[in-house]
């Protein structure tokens, strides 16, 4: 299937027709929706229409000629025709006239054709329950099943070409044996490119985007979806302009929260009364930063937090306080001295760290759960992949920008997982820990996160986790 996919196909099939507004697809639940509309009376209501017009006509003329009593025989049954006309057309648009002649639903998920009561499934529709229905200025096609006959869309006589590619189209998506293969083309995405937004699949559902292409959602979403990346990069990414995204994408690559976590790591395994000690010196400092207490002896009991933080390495690091906190230039050119600049800013400005630091601490009590911290890395890319995503629908990365710096993204994803249930549950974990205990919205990742392993036209069960990720697109 081409780029845009067998429904993106069907939808352009009607583009300009008369049957285009009774038609409407519904990506997320992947159904089309077939409204009747008057479009299968416009023959009677054209005639009566012109009926009226011509006898109305007709009166003008005799009433100009003197045969004013022939006049009226016209014009009565005239106005009386353009009266019903009108009448209908009013009712038709103001009341649930419309209501009566319910629509059909084709359900390409449950591969089945619904009107009321009455469900087909595709697997009992022949291509000759395709029926067309010519008149002189317009034809229908229909469906003629024993169960159920119903016009499916109206045209023009003169959009023949685009009616029989229509209904080509259809029958194609009827007759597909592999409906979440096709379904997977909806948003015009290569195999491995769905494979890299699958990867980021969780952080971006968890914003309200789809998971089905690289940009924005169409039509009336599209303007929403760029608003709200917007406001996402500004708050909590800090990303107001290009730079500032890239500089976002690249911390999370190269350090992220992985660098936290094996700090943490190393904090929980250490005996109960070195635990203890750090948890009483980081409460005791975090209360003093509240409380704009910075005279002394704030700066020495910092510095033996970090003495103790940083164990055998404690004494080069505690050096490093002073000049960090006088912020003398090169003071974090150091690996050491950018560590500790990172921790020192997360003390000062996140009131919330210290008591999410301590949590982490006692659910990495766990041994099992501290023997994987260091396969944390999809919490940090799978991020950094809606990064870029969001970069694009702002319009600061071009498409092409984004698939080349995914690409190697999603290799070292594959790389170090087995599955997409196993990249899940280390996206769980480090979720847990980066929140410092979850919250109510642990709840919510992990609803989020059964549904893609369980919904059929989730990403993660249209490729398959070991696809060859190598670029397959132009």
């Amino acid at each position: 299937m081409g780029e845009a996919g067998q429904l993106d196909a069907l939808e352009r099939a009607v583009e300009g027709t008369l049957a285009e507004g009774s038609l409407e697809f519904d990506g997320d639940e992947a159904v089309l929706h077939i409204e009747r509309s008057f479009i299968a009376t416009t023959s009677w209501l054209a005639g009566g229409g012109a009926g009226g017009v011509a006898l109305l006509l007709v009166g003008a003329v005799l009433s100009i000629t003197g045969f004013q009593d022939e006049a009226r025989w016209a014009l009565t049954p005239g106005a009386a025709l353009l009266g019903l006309v009108l009448g209908f057309l009013l009712l038709w648009r103001f009341t649930r006239l419309a209501e009566l002649w319910s629509g059909l639903e084709l359900r390409f998920a449950d591969r089945t054709l619904v009107h009321r009561r009455t469900r087909i499934p595709f697997s009992e529709l022949r291509p000759e329950h395709l029926v067309w229905k010519n008149g002189r200025f317009f034809r229908s096609l229909h469906v003629r099943h024993p169960s159920l006959r119903k016009q499916l869309a109206g045209f023009f006589r003169s959009e023949e070409r685009q009616a029989a590619e229509f209904q080509r189209r259809l029958w194609a998506l009827i007759s597909a044996p592999d409906l979440p293969g096709v379904l997977a083309h909806g948003g015009g995405l290569t195999p491995v490119q769905r494979w890299i937004v699958a990867a980021g699949a969780p952080y971006g559902a968890i914003n309200g985007f789809r998971v089905d292409r690289l940009g924005t959602a169409r039509g009336d979403d599209a303007a929403g979806d760029r608003r709200t990346a917007h406001e996402l990069l500004q708050d909590p990414w800090g990303a107001y302009d290009l730079e500032q995204l890239l500089g976002a994408v690249n911390w999370l690559v190269q350090d992220g929260h992985r660098a936290d976590f094996s700090q943490d790591a190393h904090l929980a395994s250490r005996p109960p009364d070195a635990q203890e000690e750090y948890g009483t010196l980081l409460r005791e400092v975090d209360a003093l930063i509240a409380g704009d207490q910075l005279e002394p002896p704030f700066v020495e009991r910092l510095i033996e937090l970090v003495r103790v933080r940083y164990g055998d390495e404690g004494g080069s690091y505690a050096r490093l306080v002073p000049p960090l906190l006088r912020d003398e230039p090169g003071a974090d050119a150091s690996e050491e001295g950018a560590e500790l600049a990172l921790f020192l800013h997360q003390l000062f400005n996140d009131r919330n760290h210290a008591a999410e630091e301590l949590h982490r601490l006692k659910t990495l009590a766990d041994p099992a759960l501290r023997a994987n911290v260091g396969r944390f890395l999809i919490w940090d890319y799978g991020r950094a992949l809606m990064l870029y995503r969001w970069g694009h629908m702002v319009g600061w990365l071009t498409e092409e920008y984004c698939w080349d710096r995914m690409l190697p993204l999603a290799l070292d994803i594959q790389r170090r997982y087995s599955s997409w249930r196993d990249m899940a549950t280390c996206y769980l974990q480090g979720r847990l820990l980066w929140s410092g205990g979850g919250g109510t919205a642990q709840a919510e990742y992990e609803r989020l996160i059964e549904e893609l392993a369980t919904d059929p036209r989730s990403p993660w069960n249209l490729v398959p986790w070991d696809l060859e990720l190598a670029r397959d697109w132009p």
